[in-house]
Order: C-alpha cells, then sequence, then structure tokens
C-alpha cells in the first residue's frame, strides 16, 4: 500500500469546485462536502497489485470487431486472469458464452464513444447489456452538456445508469477536459454514487495522463475508484497510471503489458530523442567582409599587397 500526498493547493481547488458545483445544482455545499470527507487528510492510500493481470479489463471496443476477435479476446482473458473483458454492448452475449464457468467479468460500454445520445437510450442499452449478463457498465458522459454547465442534466445522465444496478465507471473524456472540468465530472460522478471515473474512450483526441489519474483519484477519494484508458499499451506506462491512484486498467495491450510484467527483459526502455543542434547560420559575402576579424585580415592583406608592389618597384630602379 502507497499513499498520494494531499497539498493544501489542490484541496481548496477541489473546495471551490464543490461550491460552484453546489450552486449550479441548486443545493448548500455542505449538502456536497459530506461525501468528500477525504478533503480532511494530508494523504490518500492507493493499492497496489500483486499481480497486475487483476487490474486489467481488457478490452476491444473497435466497430470492424469480429466474433472471431471476441472469442480471441476472451480465451486470451482466460489464459491471463485478467479481471474483465470490455466489449461493445451487441457483443456481450457472446462474451457471456465464451466466458461461461470462469471468473472473467464482463464489462458493456454504454452510450460510447461519443456520449451524446440521449439518456433514455443510454438506459436502454445499460438495461440490454445488464441483461445479456454484464456485470460492468462503461459508460460516456455527455461532454457538451458538461461545457454548457447543465451539472443536473450530466448528474441525471450518471445517476440512471448507475441506478440500472451494475458496477459503473464514467468516462469523463479527459483529453477534451480543461482541469476544472475534470474535477466538476469527478464531482458529479461522486454524488451519482459512480463506483469509478475513469479517463478515457481511446477513441478521441488523446488518452489516459498520469497528471490526470492523479487528480480524479484526490477527488472522488479512497471509496471510489480510477480507471485508466486510452494509449496504455506497456508495463511502464500501466505501473506509472497504478503508481498515480489508478486501480483499473482498461488496454487492448494487456497480453504484452502482463507479458512484460512477467519478463522484464521485454520492456523497451524509454527512447530519449534529442533535439537536434541548430545549424549555424550561413554567412553571406557581405556578412563576411562586415566581420572585425575579417576587416583586419583584408587590412594586413592590403598592407602586403602595397608593400610588395613599392619594393618591387625599387628593385626594378636599382636593376636600371
Amino acid at each position: 500500500m502507497s499513499s498520494l500526498v494531499f497539498d493544501q493547493k489542490t484541496k481548496n481547488l477541489i473546495r471551490s469546485r464543490i461550491s460552484f458545483v453546489a450552486k449550479q445544482l441548486g443545493l448548500q455545499k455542505e449538502e456536497i462536502l459530506k461525501h468528500f470527507n477525504h478533503l480532511n487528510k494530508d494523504k490518500l492510500e492507493i493499492s497496489e497489485p500483486n499481480h497486475l493481470e487483476r487490474f486489467i479489463d481488457h478490452t476491444n471496443l473497435h466497430s470492424h470487431a469480429t466474433s472471431k476477435d471476441i472469442k480471441k479476446l476472451c480465451n486470451e482473458a482466460i489464459d491471463y486472469n485478467f479481471y474483465s473483458v470490455c466489449v461493445n454492448s451487441s457483443r456481450v452475449p457472446e462474451a457471456v458464452n465464451n466466458l461461461r464457468g470462469t471468473d472473467v467479468k464482463i464489462a458493456s460500454v454504454v452510450g460510447f464513444h461519443l456520449g451524446a445520445t440521449s439518456t433514455s437510450t443510454k438506459v436502454n442499452e445499460t438495461e440490454f447489456a445488464i441483461n445479456s449478463g454484464a456485470t460492468e457498465i462503461d459508460m460516456v458522459i455527455n461532454v457538451g452538456k458538461l461545457k454548457d454547465l447543465d451539472y443536473k442534466y450530466v448528474l441525471n445522465d450518471i445517476k440512471s445508469i448507475v441506478d440500472c444496478g451494475a458496477s459503473t465507471k464514467v468516462i469523463l473524456e479527459t483529453a477534451l477536459l480543461d482541469e476544472i472540468e475534470i474535477i466538476d465530472a469527478s464531482i458529479l460522478s461522486v454524488l451519482a454514487d459512480a463506483h469509478f471515473v475513469k479517463t478515457s474512450t481511446g477513441f478521441s483526441t488523446g488518452g489516459a495522463k498520469s497528471e490526470d489519474i492523479r487528480l480524479m483519484k484526490l477527488v472522488v477519494g479512497e471509496e471510489r475508484e480510477v480507471k485508466a484508458s486510452g494509449g496504455i499499451r506497456n508495463f511502464n506506462s500501466a505501473s506509472e497510471m497504478i503508481q498515480n491512484g489508478a486501480t483499473r486498467i482498461g488496454a487492448s495491450k494487456g497480453v504484452e503489458i502482463v507479458d512484460q510484467e512477467r519478463n522484464p527483459q521485454l520492456r523497451k526502455p524509454k527512447i530519449v530523442i534529442e533535439k537536434p543542434q541548430e545549424k549555424k547560420k550561413k554567412e553571406t559575402k557581405q556578412e563576411k567582409k562586415d566581420d572585425p576579424n575579417t576587416k583586419d585580415i583584408l587590412y594586413m592583406i592590403g598592407l602586403g599587397a602595397t608593400g610588395g608592389f613599392i619594393a618591387g618597384h625599387l628593385l626594378t630602379k636599382l636593376k636600371k
């Protein structure tokens, strides 16, 4: 067990955002603060896995994924003892058949990947996924509504999925948000009683960043979890996310990640690309003439030429 240091500046920022969110929702600040008792702590305890595979949601969310691809995903999850597979809702029944009799869980995405569908559409998809055998739901928030500051809509959107009964992960799509929006979306997720906040769909402009994971964990506290997803392709990046508070890793490269954990020789060292030195500007003829050193050389050459001419002239006269 390790910990994240909770600096005063971040605490104050979260408290100020709680006040703002309360105002947007028409609630008293105290009503919201009771969900954030961890703000009184100086550090947060974070979990570290004995075996990394139990932190992994083995994922295939491509629109072109076939039944063969889903079967392969499930077989890998069984072989590597991953926590779950994460698939599109239409593939949940297949995943159930492929994983029958195993401990591997099934997560389904909802409102994927834009999050802009109506709340009722998300609820219908969630109910289908749960009835088909999914035990976890990874829902995408309505990013546009968040940016509109329509926090009542966002809160209801999340809570409607949580109320369906499955463990719910709220995908914030952090690449599209600034620091304040990440905090506010995390606060709304806590108020909706979601189980996780999650960084990314993996289909937007960017993926998981360790600084976003840390911030999200400091907002939601020890009672809720953080899932890192998007662009996590190796053991080093997965470990960095966990060290900053992630307790679940969403990745299509789960096999490679665990293979690298088990065999450190497979880990690729970070390649540092040195910035090329600036090429010295090519001097023009005029710049060379204007250079003080050049002027001195030309002056000396001039003197030498003049002296040579005079000496030659005198020598010619003497010969006569």
